[in-house]
This record gives C-alpha cells, sequence and structure tokens, in this order.
C-alpha cells in the first residue's frame, strides 16, 4: 500500500525536472505493484533527520523482513560503471563522472537505521518473557538504483543494485522471497511493530520548506544529486507536521495547543493510534490508548538540541523540558 505519495513538484531547471520525471515514473511501477498489498508500505520523496544529518530517499518499501531504499536516476543516454566500481553517464557521445548513487543510497540507509535504533524501545517489541529488547541489527536492508526506462546501462563489473525502473518490484519480490526462505529464526516484524514503523515515518517526514532555523535552513544532504539539494517551488504538504514550540521556559499559546494531540510524533507503540492520555505509573509518566488499552513510555526528544527530555504536569497539560532549558507542550489529556 501508498503510505506516502509522491508529492506533486513543479521545476523549471531541466535536470531537476528530469529527476522528478524519473521519481514520477518510478512511483507508476510501485504503485501498481504494491497499491493493494498490506504487507508493502511504499514511501516516496521521503526526508528525514538524525540530529545534524539529512537523508532525503526517492523510495522506501517497508516490508514484513527489513526495507529497501530505491534510488532513482533519470538517464535518457547511458551510464557505464567500470571494474573499479567508477560512474560515467554519457551524452551525446560525451562522458562525464557521477558519484556511485549506490553508496548514496547505502548512507542514507546507514543514517535511517540509526534513527529506527534511536526508538527501538517504542518500535520494537521485548522478547523472552519482556526481559530483552529487540533490536534493528538482524533486519535486512537493501538498497536499489533504478535506471529510468529510456537508458542504457553497460557493466564492466558486476553491479547487482543497478537496475531498469520497470524491474524493480520484481526485484522487491525477489528480495522478500529470499528473507522468507531463510525460516525459522530469520528477523521479522510483527503486525504490531509493521504498524508502529509506519506511523514512525510518516510522522519523520521533514518537508524541506518547514524548516526554518538557520542549521535547518542549510542541511547537510545525503545527496549530492541536483534534483535533491532545493525545495520544490510550491509543493503542497501532505505529512502532518509538529505544532511550533514555544521558545524555552515560555509557555504556549491557546493558539498552539491542540485538544488532544499537541505533538504528531506521539502514537501508540501497539497499534499506532492516537486516542492517548498520559498516566502516572510505578515507573513515571505512561500513555495509555484507549484504543488497545497498551502503554507506551513517554521519552520525548528536544527537537533543538537532540537530548532526552523529562515531562512535568500541571492539570491536564504535560509539559517536557530538556537539560539545555527548551521545553515544549507534549501532550494535553482529553477531558474527563
Amino acid at each position: 500500500m501508498i503510505v506516502k505519495e509522491l508529492e506533486p513538484q513543479t521545476h523549471t531547471d531541466p535536470l531537476r525536472r528530469a529527476g522528478y520525471d524519473a521519481e514520477q515514473q518510478m512511483a507508476h511501477y510501485l504503485k501498481r505493484a504494491f497499491g493493494d498489498d498490506p504487507l508493502k508500505s511504499v514511501f516516496h520523496n521521503l526526508r528525514i533527520r538524525r540530529l545534524d544529518e539529512v537523508a532525503q530517499l526517492d523510495h522506501l518499501i517497508l516490508h514484513r523482513f527489513g526495507i529497501v531504499i530505491v534510488e532513482s536516476k533519470s538517464v535518457s543516454g547511458q551510464v557505464a560503471v567500470n571494474e573499479q566500481g567508477e560512474w560515467t553517464r554519457w551524452w551525446n557521445r560525451q562522458g562525464r563522472g557521477m558519484p556511485s548513487p549506490v553508496l548514496q543510497a547505502r548512507r542514507q540507509m546507514d543514517l535511517l537505521v540509526a534513527l529506527l535504533q534511536d526508538h527501538s524501545s517504542e518500535l520494537l517489541d521485548r522478547t523472552l518473557f519482556g526481559l530483552k529488547q529487540r533490536q534493528f541489527a538482524g533486519m535486512r536492508r537493501d538498497v536499489l538504483v533504478a535506471i529510468s526506462d529510456q537508458g542504457r546501462i553497460s557493466r564492466k563489473s558486476d553491479v547487482p543494485e543497478l537496475v531498469k525502473a520497470d524491474q524493480v518490484p520484481e526485484r522487491v519480490l525477489e528480495i522478500v522471497k529470499g528473507a522468507q526462505e531463510r525460516g525459522l529464526g530469520a528477523f521479522s516484524f510483527s503486525d504490531a511493530e509493521l504498524i508502529r514503523l509506519q506511523a514512525f515515518l510518516r510522522t519523520r517526514h521533514q518537508p524541506l520548506e518547514t524548516q526554518a532555523s538557520p542549521v535547518q535552513a542549510t542541511p547537510v544532504q545525503a545527496s549530492p544529486v541536483p534534483h535533491h539539494t532545493q525545495p520544490p517551488a510550491a509543493a503542497p504538504r501532505q505529512a502532518p507536521v509538529p505544532p511550533r514550540r514555544p521558545a524555552p521556559g515560555v509557555r504556549a499559546t491557546q493558539e498552539q495547543q491542540a485538544p488532544s494531540r499537541p505533538s504528531s510524533e506521539v502514537v501508540c507503540r501497539h497499534c499506532g493510534s492516537e486516542r492517548l492520555s498520559v498516566q502516572f505509573g510505578k515507573y513515571g509518566y505512561y500513555l495509555k490508548c484507549a484504543a488497545c488499552a497498551g502503554n507506551t513510555p513517554t521519552r520525548p526528544q528536544c527537537a533543538e538540541c537532540g537530548q532526552p527530555a523529562k515531562v512535568s504536569k500541571r492539570g491536564s497539560e504535560f509539559t517536557a523540558s530538556c537539560p539545555a532549558g527548551h521545553s515544549w507542550l507534549y501532550w494535553v489529556n482529553p477531558a474527563g
């Protein structure tokens, strides 16, 4: 199923327009193959941040056994890879070197896995009667580089990640089948974990045009490709955007407070529901889900400095504060 659609974009620059056309072509193939498949979750143009690093993922497929990242490349001529793994793009009989898209996608994967691992206790179940926390170390992770249909590939070394765009769905199915054939003991996500991962990735998307701070305005891009380095002129926002947080020491105004869910990153770890309320228990504050009765730890993380924050209560409002002095409205319990 398509969890995040490709956002419409308009480009005047020919290179960026060609890059977006390649992404549209790949999105078409993925929708036709997995649009009705509940066990394949597809995200297009997903932009994630971890600390001061940003990765722009053209396409991401979440499946039962792991994640596939697909990097789309607009190639109307020929792309060649020599024996040393060096890439060259050819056009009008002129060749120009280019960075390896495979290495680029692997760096994006590394950042994504590190982000998921930061939140493993929220996203993954516990095993051995709740004594051991599952980790993402055993998760299958694959990258593919999709060349647009009109392009040609010349290989002098084996690059299994390099495929034509129309071959990507079949390659994804081969990856899933290979992981499934490993049988008992192989890493796999539970249904509840898949739901939590879908919600987490959806809320972690940060459209470039919403970044306002000096650091965020000039992010460290994981991709040097031109069509990834600038935001679209007027791309509509499709992903939920967290509300503006008040400055340190300043209480949120009435306009900044949502009736029951100020933070778009807070969901039930078991079912992904937003029907939560903050409760106090033996180990401190936690979130109680009205949909499945599951419990979720309150583990807010400061968006300004990345440090973990503590939760404090005042009436029905709960404020998160980090050691650096930043504070923001974390939650408002529903009335009654």
